[in-house]
């Protein structure tokens, strides 16, 4: 019974590197997150300045 408590307690949250590692995927996935999102702006953009370049010709 205490070794399986003990197995338990010792999951990736209990230790200063299974916290760090935790934390590096989530940063990790917010980056790819706002990667994604600059993207999608940056094909906006194009698209806006096209759009804009054949409303003056």
């Amino acid at each position: 019974m205490i070794l399986l408590f003990m197995v338990v307690a010792c999951g990736k949250e209990s230790s200063p590197e299974g916290r760090s590692k935790i934390r590096d995927k989530n940063l990790q996935e917010q980056l790819d997150s706002l990667k994604l999102q600059n993207e999608q702006i940056q094909e906006d953009i194009r698209l806006i300045k096209k759009e804009l370049n054949l409303k003056n010709k």
